[in-house]
């Protein structure tokens, strides 16, 4: 007997999954990894990476991030390196930094991948599948949605039946969605099974307001409903007055059920406009009628029920409250901002208080003090070299709700903050003026009570630093950093402006100006790397970063290598080995120095663990097709060889390398994000070449390897000129005929209506 009625409710947000994947790895990895780091990790390691992980969930990031850097250092290949990856791209990740989240993430996904004959521990299984999920969530989050495809389906593929593949469908659902492909969303997201029935407990899920909602309806009655053109509908009612019924979609694949939604947004209820107007606490009931029951009863109604929550944010800003702010001035206002739509309850502007505090940083030595219990902290004074903040100053000051007219609801509050150097006056935390001085940092924390992350407080931070003072008359000012880290960290800071100065510069054509910008920079790396064993390894890494940028700058390849080859030497298991690479080579395609390019690609698939092999594989494929396009540019200037044969023959032989070098790519790393490009290259080509018998297999492999490509609206108008040129115009037909249904909104759509009416009437 079939299943006659399931109500499922999809939160759409990504915040929410990926707090779930976060408890839950967490708990696992209290059950499991200690057992393991018990038997087979130093015992002197495992104390140090759990002091990392203690500093990180007290925010000292700085100090939690070095101790991460040296247990990855000192335990290769061993289970607690992976962890400690995983553990800096959690921490980059929740600070919003994708790209260097995504460097952890890939390179535990090619560290962690089973081998032929091998059996991986379950801490290893586990990390492995987080890291698939967390890469593609980073892609995701970075708004990269073709490239975070090939880790979630990778992700389907070895972790079925489980919580990372039904997350990996969610998010490949939420990428079509924001990829306008509505029938693979439907598709997608239809194999998220979270099923809820009659239940109004909060445990269902939450719903973040501004993301889509969606409710999925399951009915053994819905194919007779079809049948006979009755829609299949339900109701959401908001609980602050909101009303909308929506209509749902055919699910495919799954006769028997549709799929609803509704954007939502902040604000006041406008009933059947098609939008779902929230307010933080909301609940969201959906209500079924379900007009015929195997029990055969009428009109019987199934709901189910989701909650609306905001996840606060807050922040410094420039006085415009909509570009963020880097940099503090003494004796200017800094605005701040807070969003958190939970905190809206009124019509009327709501009030917040907020704490803001200046903090100065002394060296750890001076820091170590007794503690009440007289016990000196021995963690403070382990490394000389990492830093302690403490407080000078704090003011609390009142957020209003920002808006106008007689009905606030925003959920946006701002206010500002006033700022006074120091040498005006001795802190005072009873005042309304915030003292602080050059090199401090401003910092304003807030506790969010209702979010996605769970029922706990979440707490969020935001940190900007304090130049000097703001002076508009003539002086003349002298100043000494006498701290060793202080004075890198300046110079590395003032070498990033004058290499972005410098890029400027050569973006205008002034080549010379910006080679003195870039030799300047120079000049302050090179004494960060000569102090490299006094100074912390991610402000030398950056130092290293900066010094091959700046020679690239400057266009001397040569050093920019010989930088690369050495920060290889130094630092062989960093993520940031191939990055080095990746940019040299690219600059060198930029300049038309071709041969070099490749051997520079080269160089990056021969690194141990290359995070971006793929990349600098498709790279090579896409070097050599410049490669053959200017030589025959240069050497064919009409359409006939000097031999008599047609020019673009000649190139299609020559493109031999090229094809091999885009070929490789999908064999080899068929989990990348580039390997779908690639292959639809070498169709391209065989299509060109009149080889249709291998375009149409290869064309067969994109749609079976490849089913979320960006361009399989493209591969079908070639799929049917393909068959067209076969003589099979059945094929022809249907390949357009489902570019047009697949794809309404491509821009082939017009093209492929043309040649299914010229095949219909026999053209």
């Amino acid at each position: 007997m079939p299943t006659k009625h399931v109500l499922t409710l999809l939160a759409a947000t990504a915040l929410s999954l990926l707090s779930a994947s976060f408890s839950a790895l967490a708990q696992d990895d209290d059950k499991s990894t200690d057992r393991r780091a018990a038997l087979n990790v130093d015992r002197r390691a495992k104390h140090l990476f759990d002091k990392a992980i203690e500093l990180m969930e007290y925010k000292q990031y700085d100090r939690g991030l070095t101790m991460l850097d040296t247990v990855i250092r000192d335990n290769e290949e061993n289970i607690l390196a992976y962890q400690a990856h995983m553990a800096k791209g959690r921490h980059f990740l929740e600070q919003r930094k994708s790209k260097e989240a995504l460097s952890h993430f890939l390179l535990l996904s090619r560290l962690l991948a089973p081998l032929p004959g091998e059996a991986p521990s379950p801490e290893e299984t586990e990390l492995y599948r987080e890291a698939l999920f967390q890469a593609g969530f980073s892609y995701y989050q970075s708004g990269q949605y073709t490239s975070a495809f090939p880790m979630f389906r990778q992700l389907t593929e070895v972790a079925g039946k489980s919580k990372w593949a039904n997350k990996a469908y969610y998010y490949i659902g939420m990428s079509h969605y924001n990829l306008r492909n509505w029938n693979k969303a439907i598709d997608a997201l239809s194999l998220v099974g979270t099923e809820v029935e009659e239940t109004g407990d909060d445990k269902m899920g939450r719903v973040e307001i501004g993301q889509r909602f969606y409710a999925k309806i399951s009915d053994a009655d819905i194919p007779v409903l079809r049948k006979i053109g009755k829609d299949v509908k339900a109701r959401v009612l908001v609980s602050s007055g909101d009303s909308e019924v929506l209509t749902g979609i055919p699910v495919a694949g799954k006769k028997n059920e549709a799929l609803t939604s509704a954007p939502t947004e902040i604000g006041i209820a406008k009933p059947g406009d098609g939008m779902l107007q929230l307010f933080g606490g909301d609940t969201l009931t959906v209500t079924y009628l379900d007009d015929s029951t195997l029990e055969g009863k009428k009109n019987i109604e199934r709901s189910g029920t989701v909650k609306a929550v905001s996840t606060g944010t807050v922040g410094f800003f420039l006085g415009d409250f909509s570009t963020p702010a880097y940099v503090a001035f003494p004796g200017q206002p800094q605005a701040l901002m807070l969003r958190d739509a939970d905190l809206d309850v009124s019509l009327k502007a709501e009030t917040i208080t907020i704490t803001v505090k200046s903090l100065y940083k002394v060296a750890a030595a001076d820091a170590a003090e007794a503690g009440d219990d007289g016990v000196l902290d021995i963690f403070a004074v382990q490394d000389n070299e990492k830093d302690v903040w403490k407080e000078r100053d704090s003011v609390t000051i009142t957020l209003i709700e920002r808006g106008a007219g007689d009905t606030i609801r925003t959920g946006v509050f701002v206010n500002k903050v006033k700022l006074a150097p120091l040498a005006d006056a001795v802190p005072n935390q009873q005042d309304e003026i915030l003292h602080c001085d050059e090199l401090d940092e401003l910092e304003v924390s807030y506790v969010d009570k209702m979010h996605l992350y769970g029922d706990k407080d979440r707490e969020t931070k935001a940190r900007i630093k304090v130049s000097g003072s703001v002076n508009s008359g003539v002086s003349a000012d002298q100043f000494v950093v006498f701290e060793a880290v202080l004075k890198a960290r300046k110079n590395a800071v003032e070498a990033e402006a004058l290499n972005g100065l410098g890029t400027i510069y050569k973006e205008m054509g002034l080549d010379e100006r910006a080679g003195q910008r870039a030799e300047e920079a120079l000049k302050k790396v090179d004494t960060i790397i000569l102090d490299r064993r006094k100074l912390p390894s991610g402000l030398v890494e950056q130092a290293f970063r900066l010094k091959w940028e700046s020679e690239i700058l400057k266009d001397d390849f040569v050093a920019a290598t010989a930088t690369c080859q050495a920060f290889n030497r130094l630092y062989p298991q960093s993520v940031l080995a191939d990055k080095a690479l990746m940019a040299l080579s690219s600059a060198l395609a930029e300049k038309g120095e071709y041969t070099e390019a490749v051997r520079s690609y080269g160089r990056v698939l021969a690194l141990q663990n290359p995070i971006s092999a793929a990349e600098a594989q498709f790279r090579i494929g896409e070097v050599l097709q410049k490669q053959v396009d200017r030589t025959f540019e240069e050497k064919h200037k009409s359409r006939w060889t000097e031999a008599g044969r047609v020019a673009a023959t000649e190139r299609h032989r020559a493109m031999g390398g090229a094809i091999a070098a885009f070929r490789k790519v999908y064999q080899t790393y068929p989990e990348s994000a580039y390997a779908a490009n690639a292959l639809s290259e070498v169709v391209r080509f065989y299509v060109d070449t009149e080889d249709f018998a291998e375009a149409s297999n290869l064309l067969e492999t994109v749609f079976a390897d490849f089913p979320d490509a960006a361009f399989l609206d493209e591969m079908l108008l070639l799929w049917a000129q393909v068959g067209y040129r076969m003589g099979d115009n059945g094929i022809a037909r249907q390949k357009l005929q489902q570019l047009i249904f697949d794809y309404p909104s491509s821009k082939h759509v017009t093209e492929a209506q043309k040649k299914l009416a010229a095949l219909k009437s026999g053209g």
